[in-house]
């Protein structure tokens, strides 16, 4: 069998390669990568089919790239024994339920840091983690049944299971309090360090959006700024608060001062951001949350002063209201409130 190269050029440029192969030669190119459990293959595959066939297209964000190309190397190291093109009866369930249970020693012994010095995750996986890794590993069979090389779609009926624990309780649970905030501020030693929590808390930013953000998306004095592509790749206005407006007039003199730059945030990475935010954490003393948590916080800090959902639907441009509900199940002060009285 004549072995084919990988494709290379961006993700249109991939696909649009792989799409010129005759069936035959891409039948060839996927049984290959299968075969040989190259990752790399693999992910050239699930990329031109995404790219092709997905819901987003050639739109399809780099952090689901990434969440695919992720998942299908940590399927591939703990799916050892199984034959790719003809896995065996409940392949697809005992994967999800070893993720589940934390039995993933390939992973932890193999890969001891991944590529931005992350170490990989030990104990059992989150419920909406192992979603990312069945997602990515049905969009490694869609794209493998693309190219002729099986028919196999061992995770068509997987079922995740349903979360032990209520979502508006976990909820509560990644949300940075406003004392958190104040005593975070504080300790901010840059204007990076401060856009990124007030970017996060009081504009519901997400990592991504923060990274993306040009100055030229910014108008502080009329106390807007414009997210382009967001999720969905949706381009939505941002109302500022004016403590956010100030800071970014801030740090928009010291940029042109300094010769200008493009991005509103020096960081250039998530990892950049999530490292950033947890020195600050440790800093302040108050705990690490996650970055996505300043988002949670910016939600729950607008319903209980407006007690409207709507609002909070549109200063986070979630898609329907029933995505904001959640910011008002998690508000447990009205009901703490509520059983005051009684006897």
């Amino acid at each position: 069998m004549t072995i084919l190269p990988r494709p290379s050029g961006g993700p249109l440029g991939r696909a649009e390669r792989l799409q010129r192969w005759s069936e035959e030669a891409l039948r060839r190119y996927a049984v290959l990568a299968a075969t040989e459990r190259d990752p790399e293959r693999l992910w050239a595959l699930v990329e031109a089919h995404v790219t092709l066939h997905g819901q987003s297209g050639v739109g399809t964000s780099r952090h689901t790239h990434r969440a695919y190309r992720r998942g299908i190397v940590e399927l591939v190291a703990l799916w050892q024994d199984v034959n790719l093109l003809r896995p065996q009866r409940d392949a697809g369930v005992l994967y999800v339920q070893r993720l589940a249970a934390g039995d993933r020693a390939p992973i932890l012994d193999g890969t001891p840091t991944g590529r931005r010095g992350r170490k990989p995750k030990r104990g059992p996986l989150a419920p909406a983690t192992v979603e990312l890794r069945v997602a990515a590993a049905r969009a490694l069979y869609a794209a493998l049944r693309w190219a002729g090389a099986t028919d196999a779609d061992p995770f068509r009926d997987v079922s995740i299971g349903r979360r032990a624990t209520r979502e508006e309780d976990l909820m509560a649970g990644k949300v940075y309090t406003e004392y958190d905030l104040i005593e975070l501020l504080a300790c901010a030693r840059d204007d990076d360090d401060r856009l990124l929590l007030l970017l996060g808390a009081h504009a519901g930013l997400r990592v991504s959006e923060m990274l993306a953000l040009q100055w030229d998306d910014v108008a502080a004095g009329e106390r807007r700024l414009l997210v382009r592509a967001g999720k969905g790749a949706k381009d939505a206005l941002v109302t500022l608060t004016p403590k956010l407006a100030d800071a970014l007039r801030t740090a928009q003199r010291l940029s042109m001062a300094q010769g200008g730059r493009l991005t509103v945030l020096t960081l250039r990475s998530q990892y950049g951001v999530y490292r950033r935010l947890k020195r600050m954490c440790d800093r302040a003393q108050v705990r690490f949350r996650g970055v996505h948590a300043l988002r949670h916080s910016a939600g729950t800090r607008l319903y209980r002063q407006t007690r409207d959902l709507g609002q909070v639907q549109d200063h986070l441009r979630h898609a329907t209201l029933d995505m904001a509900r959640r910011y008002a199940r998690s508000d447990r002060r009205v009901l703490e409130r509520s059983l005051e009285d009684w006897t």
